[in-house]
C-alpha cells in the first residue's frame, strides 16, 4: 500500500540510502538537505516500507517530484501542503502528460537535459588564445551578472536581477573579463558527494571563441579537487551549449520538463 508521509517521520538512513543510490538524479535532495535544511522541505512515497519517490519543496516556491510510476509521481504531487505558493514544478520528461495535466495552463514551460561528468571523463586544462582576465566574482558584481544572464538568454534569465542572485561559502562565481567589461561567467556548487556549475553565460558577442568551454572546464577542475561527479543542465534545444558541455566531458543523464506557474 502506497504511503506518503513527511521525512521527519521517516528513519534518516532509508532517506540517504535511497537519494545516494542515485546521485545525479537525487542532487539536489541531497545538497538542499545537507546545506539548506531550513530551506527544504520533503514528502516521501513509502510502499512495501521502501522509499518509491520523493517530493522536495524548496523555500515553498520551487517543487521537484521524483517518482518509480505514474501514480507515485500523482499522489507526491497531490500531498504538497496547500500553504506551498508554487512557482515551478520540474518532473521527469517521461512524466509531462501527467504533468500537463495537473497543471495545464503554466505561463512557461522549458525541457531540460542533466549532464554529468565523472573525473575520469575530463580534459585537460587549456589556453585560451586571446587575454582575457580571470577572477572570483562577488556580490558587489551582482547587477553586471544579471545583465549577463539577460543578455545571454533572454528567453530563461530575462527577469533576472541582482537581488535573485545567492552569495555565500556554497556559491563559486568566476568571470572572464575582457578589460572591464564581464564576458562570461559560471556559477558552482560544491559538495563532496557532487557539485554542480549551476549557472553558465557567455556574452552575445564573445561566443564561438571557446570562452563557455574553457570557463566550464576551469570549474570543472576546481570542483574535481572536491569530488569525483560534476552536474550542469542545459536546455535540450540548446545545441551550441550541449556541444561544448560535450568537450569538456559531460554526458546526457537524465531529461525533465519545467513549468512555471508566475
Amino acid at each position: 500500500m502506497l504511503q506518503i508521509v513527511r521525512l521527519e517521520d521517516l528513519e534518516i538512513e532509508k532517506f540517504w540510502d535511497y537519494v545516494l543510490s542515485d546521485i545525479p538524479l537525487y542532487f539536489f535532495f541531497i545538497l538542499d538537505l545537507k546545506q539548506y535544511p531550513e530551506k527544504s522541505k520533503f514528502v516521501v512515497a513509502v510502499e512495501s516500507d521502501k522509499i518509491v519517490g520523493l517530493c522536495l519543496i524548496w523555500i515553498n516556491k520551487i517543487v521537484h517530484v521524483r517518482g518509480q510510476n505514474e501514480e507515485i509521481v500523482k499522489a507526491l504531487f497531490h500531498a504538497i501542503p496547500k500553504d506551498v505558493q508554487i512557482d515551478q514544478v520540474n518532473f521527469e520528461i517521461r512524466y509531462q502528460k501527467l504533468l500537463s495535466s495537473l497543471i495545464p495552463k503554466p505561463k512557461t514551460k522549458l525541457f531540460l537535459h542533466r549532464m554529468v561528468l565523472r573525473k575520469d571523463k575530463m580534459i585537460p586544462r587549456f589556453q585560451l588564445d586571446k587575454p582575457f582576465t580571470q577572477r572570483k566574482l562577488t556580490e558587489k558584481d551582482a547587477s553586471v551578472i544579471a545583465k549577463l544572464m539577460a543578455k545571454a538568454s533572454p528567453e530563461y534569465w530575462s527577469k533576472i536581477t541582482a537581488k535573485h542572485l545567492t552569495f555565500d561559502e556554497n556559491q563559486n562565481y568566476t568571470g572572464l573579463f575582457d578589460g572591464k567589461k564581464l564576458v562570461s561567467f559560471t556559477l558552482s556548487w560544491i559538495d563532496e558527494t557532487a557539485a554542480i556549475i549551476a549557472n553558465a553565460a557567455t556574452h552575445p558577442k564573445y561566443q564561438n571563441l571557446g570562452l563557455a568551454t574553457y570557463l566550464v572546464n576551469e570549474s570543472v577542475h576546481n570542483m574535481m579537487n572536491h569530488t569525483e561527479i560534476a552536474i550542469i543542465h542545459v536546455l535540450t534545444d540548446n545545441e551550441p551549449a550541449i556541444k561544448v558541455y560535450s568537450k569538456v566531458g559531460y554526458e546526457i543523464y537524465a531529461s525533465f520538463v519545467m513549468v512555471g506557474l508566475e
